[in-house]
């Protein structure tokens, strides 16, 4: 835990340094001012990319951008690099104005398209970078879904075997989700896919999506197991609302689902998918 906390605190500091450092080394020959001066505006440029950075690396975490046609991940990808941009260097250049307006507006104002292009490349590199690291983590939850592929098999084949001699009462017929005031009653045959979030669960059914304060084990444990499969660590799909299956990485597929739905699927998740299949 405290090592966790100090690399919160060391990465900013490292991101705020180097740009600094990096700042007051392209500015000093373009702008006449004071060396305090150059630092101010270095430090400020840096803390706003130590937050940006945090920022960026979050939206990339969590926004599956590569699941999207290409044309799709061109716009989102240009739209946050105009957010980037604009952010970075606007707000900077409010801050500076804010403290000193004959500065901002007599030298740093026309460093502007300098700075834009800097912002542009540390865009592209963070992408790349995020990009690569969370690739490499997808990679690596892979290989531990095939490390525990056998020991998997075995449980599942206890689960099926189990699931067959429980009673009526011990698998789900329907669910009930609150909706403000309501309780809304979702049949287990109406349910498209379940997705993980966080403490919770979002099941995606053909009237809508519902919010549901359950884990995926438990639903794992309590659907019919010869219609939903556990395609994945974080989704559970039916499989009668596959439309079809399309190769989406190298041994990666991706499952189209009724109203517009994609869900990605993990090794040992298609496995079992074909089983349950019989494909």
């Amino acid at each position: 835990m405290n090592n966790s906390r100090l690399k919160l605190l060391i990465l900013p500091l490292i991101i705020v340094i180097i740009t600094l450092i990096v700042t007051v080394a392209i500015m000093a020959p373009l702008i006449p001012l004071p060396l305090s001066d150059l630092i101010l505006d270095g430090a400020i440029f840096g803390l706003l990319l130590a937050i940006l950075n945090f920022l960026l690396k979050e939206i990339i975490r969590y926004s599956n951008y590569k699941s999207l046609p290409i044309i799709q991940q061109i716009v989102n990808y240009g739209a946050l690099a105009i957010l980037f941009v604009l952010s970075w260097v606007g707000i900077s250049f409010l801050i500076l104005y804010i403290i000193s307006p004959e500065n901002a507006m007599n030298y740093v104002l026309p460093t502007v398209p300098i700075r834009i292009t800097l912002a542009l490349l540390t865009y592209g590199l963070l992408i790349l970078l995020y990009g690569y690291i969370f690739t490499q983590n997808q990679e690596e939850e892979v290989s531990i879904d095939i490390d525990v592929e056998h020991t998997t098999d075995i449980e599942s084949s206890e689960k099926t075997m189990t699931n067959e001699d429980t009673s009526d009462s011990e698998i789900l017929e329907h669910i009930a989700v609150k909706n403000g005031q309501k309780i809304d009653l979702i049949f287990i045959n109406d349910i498209i896919s379940i997705q993980a979030e966080g403490n919770y669960v979002m099941i995606f059914t053909p009237k809508g999506k519902y919010l549901k304060e359950q884990t995926m084990k438990y639903f794992g444990d309590h659907l019919p197991a010869n219609k939903f499969v556990r395609v994945h660590r974080s989704n559970i799909i039916n499989i009668d609302y596959i439309q079809r299956i399309e190769l989406y990485e190298k041994q990666s597929q991706m499952l189209k689902l009724q109203n517009n739905l994609q869900v990605k699927m993990s090794i040992a998740g298609y496995k079992e998918l074909k089983r349950v299949l019989n494909l």
